[in-house]
């Protein structure tokens, strides 16, 4: 089994690259792209979100998650406000100047969907689905376990 692993590297790495191309182009005058439409698209469907449930949701370190929030605060797409009850958590907001970025970043995910599924029928993409939600279930928990082992949280 483990002869076929190359084959399947190289077609998520190709997917992956693929995938940021057609976004990164699509988003091009919003000033934001691939790194950044992941969070903005959360902050706008879970409005008042923290830092922590994006990055359980999100599954990515905090540095990056600081990273790009502050890439799309320093572009006027974010704001944050403080907790009334806890002053050290900070709740998330898009702004208005973010909506039509949202939209567009809606629209690149239908329409990259139906373009990625093109003559495949239904079951084969939700077995398809199925499967890759299972491999990144899989690697999740080796990865995170590591990180938190590194980071001394076991």
């Amino acid at each position: 089994m483990s002869e076929n692993f190359p084959n399947l590297g190289r077609c998520i790495s190709i997917l992956d690259r693929l995938m940021k191309m057609y976004y990164d182009h699509g988003l091009s005058q919003f000033d934001i792209g691939w790194g950044q439409q992941f969070y903005a698209e959360y902050i706008y469907d879970h409005p008042g979100t923290s830092a922590q449930e994006m990055v359980e949701y999100i599954r990515v370190d905090k540095a990056t998650l600081t990273k790009s929030i502050k890439k799309l605060a320093e572009i006027g797409y974010v704001k944050t406000v403080s907790d009334e009850k806890d002053k050290r958590v900070k709740h998330l907001y898009l702004t208005p100047e973010a909506v039509p970025a949202v939209r567009q970043i809606k629209k690149i995910h239908h329409d990259f969907y139906a373009a990625l599924c093109d003559g495949i029928s239904p079951p084969d993409i939700q077995l398809c689905e199925q499967t890759l939600e299972q491999m990144m279930e899989n690697i999740n928990r080796k990865v995170w376990h590591r990180m938190e082992e590194y980071h001394g949280k076991q």
